[in-house]
C-alpha cells in the first residue's frame, strides 16, 4: 500500500490543496488548519464558523505561495489572510465574522489529531454501499492509501498501531467520528444527509484513521505506507 493522495486544509472548513509532497510534524502538516473563520453572529460569537454551518465556505480554496496563505473567492480573486479577506467572506456570506491563526507554538485548529488518513478501498466500498459517485474530498483527508493489498475497512483495526512512510513514524490514534460534514458535495455543496446515515448505520458513524506523528520527516506521492 502506497500514498496516492496528499492533501492540505490551510483555512479550516475552506477547499484546500493537492500537494506532491510535504512534511510531517508534531501536529501535522505545515499549515494544515493553520488559521479558522469565527462566528460573529450574537447567538454563536466566538464560535468557530465552519461549512457544517455555512456550506459555501467550501466554494472558496485556500493554497500556499511562497510561504503565505492565500484564498481564492469564487469570482478568481485571491485575497491574503488579513482584513479584506474576513471582509469580503462577511459581504458574500451575510453575516459577521473574522479569521484567526493558530497562535506560534500551539496546535493548529484539527478537530482531533495531527493527521486524517483515509483508505482508498473503503471509499470504493462505501460507494457501492450509498449507491452514488463518492468524492473522498467530501472526507477532508490528509493522506490517501490504496493497493492491491489494501482491504476495505481494514483501518478500522489500525488504531494504537505505528507505521512507517517516507521518513515519519505515526500511529494509529482514532476513528473519525463522523459529523454532518460529509454531506455536502464539495463541488456543488448540495447536502445529502442519506450519506452520514449510512455511516452511523453500518459504520458505527466512523469513516477514516486519525493518526498522531510520532517522528518527524518528509512523506510524498508513491511512499509505501508499512506497518510497524
Amino acid at each position: 500500500m502506497r500514498i496516492t493522495h496528499l492533501w492540505r486544509y490551510p483555512v479550516k472548513s475552506l477547499a484546500g490543496e493537492p500537494l506532491t509532497q510535504t512534511r510531517l510534524d508534531r501536529g501535522g502538516m505545515p499549515f494544515d488548519r493553520q488559521y479558522i473563520i469565527m462566528d460573529g453572529e450574537t447567538t454563536r460569537k466566538g464560535n468557530a464558523l465552519t461549512a457544517r454551518v455555512v456550506s459555501d465556505l467550501l466554494a472558496y480554496r485556500a493554497t500556499v505561495d511562497a510561504g503565505a496563505v492565500r484564498v481564492s473567492a469564487p469570482d478568481g480573486r485571491i485575497f491574503p489572510v488579513d482584513e479584506t479577506l474576513s471582509s469580503r467572506l462577511a459581504s458574500d456570506l451575510g453575516r459577521a465574522l473574522w479569521v484567526e491563526e493558530a497562535p506560534a507554538g500551539a496546535a493548529p485548529f484539527h478537530d482531533a489529531h495531527d493527521i486524517l488518513v483515509l483508505n482508498a478501498a473503503s471509499v470504493r466500498a462505501l460507494e457501492q454501499e450509498w449507491n452514488k459517485p463518492l468524492d473522498p474530498l467530501r472526507f477532508r483527508p490528509n493522506i490517501m492509501l490504496d493497493g492491491d493489498d489494501l482491504e476495505p475497512y481494514v483501518e478500522d483495526s489500525w488504531v494504537g498501531r505505528r507505521f512507517s512512510v517516507g521518513e515519519a513514524v505515526l500511529e494509529g490514534a482514532a476513528l473519525d467520528q463522523r459529523c454532518v460534514l460529509p454531506t455536502i458535495d464539495p463541488q456543488s455543496l448540495v447536502r445529502d444527509p442519506t450519506l452520514l446515515r449510512l455511516i452511523v448505520e453500518r459504520h458505527n458513524q466512523c469513516f477514516g484513521l486519525y493518526c498522531s506523528v510520532l517522528t518527524a520527516g518528509k512523506i510524498g506521492l508513491g511512499d509505501e505506507w508499512r506497518l510497524g
